[in-house]
């Protein structure tokens, strides 16, 4: 009986390890995809350097729902970046203000830091990151079921990209674009939106999001035919 015990404590260990580190592969090939070299990417606890050291205190801030710390902290972060002429992370970082104050259902400051960060990047020519500012206006909108905003924002994002190298940013871009369209019944359009997605996720080598993104395209080429016959 104890035998039996221990076996099972045994597998149950096991596979619990097995997920874990299933999990931090995930997480460990979202980043390497998800992030440029000047991402806003949280900097490990013990960074020695100043910047990042702040943007690690604003997201332990946000863990306990410090959000005006989380703010304040951030706003020194792009003081030090804007003097180091550090624009990209500057403007990603007025992204990362936006999330904080969505999160806190603070709408007006939410969208202008988004706006601010689409200007940001705008003034440094960054397509793909105007693109995601853009996206994430249009998420912003989207969950507060103003679609005709968000279907604006989205549709601004997707024209900013276009004739960009493929890029992760670009693939969400068009996923959202995707989900908006369901959101709102247009389904040829969101088919259209995720054959983008497959492509781009295709281009940059990203198996895990055309796996992902597969099964929603076949189930909208399935509706589309049956609506045929």
């Amino acid at each position: 009986m104890v035998q039996k015990l221990q076996s099972k404590g045994k597998i149950t260990l096991i596979v619990s390890l097995i997920i874990v580190f299933g999990l931090f592969f995930r997480i460990g090939l979202d980043k390497v995809f998800y992030e440029g070299p000047n991402g806003a990417i949280t900097p490990p606890i013990d960074a020695k350097d100043e910047a990042d050291r702040l943007i690690q205190i604003a997201s332990q801030n946000f863990f306990y729902h410090e959000f005006d710390q989380a703010v304040e902290n951030y706003k020194k972060a792009i003081a030090l970046f804007e003097e180091r002429k550090n624009f990209k992370r500057a403007a990603r970082t007025y992204e990362s203000i936006g999330d904080i104050y969505k999160f806190a259902h603070k709408l007006k400051e939410t969208k202008n830091a988004y706006l601010s960060a689409v200007e940001y990047h705008q003034k440094l020519q960054d397509k793909i990151g105007e693109g995601r500012a853009m996206k994430k206006m249009g998420e912003f909108y989207m969950e507060h079921s103003d679609f005709d905003k968000a279907g604006e924002w989205l549709g601004k994002a997707v024209r900013q990209v276009q004739g960009t190298k493929p890029h992760i940013v670009k693939a969400k871009i068009y996923e959202t674009q995707g989900h908006y369209f369901l959101k709102t019944e247009q389904f040829s359009r969101a088919l259209e939106a995720f054959l983008q997605v497959k492509a781009t996720f295709e281009k940059i080598g990203y198996p895990l999001g055309y796996d992902n993104i597969s099964p929603m395209i076949h189930k909208l080429k399935r509706q589309q035919k049956d609506n045929a016959t």
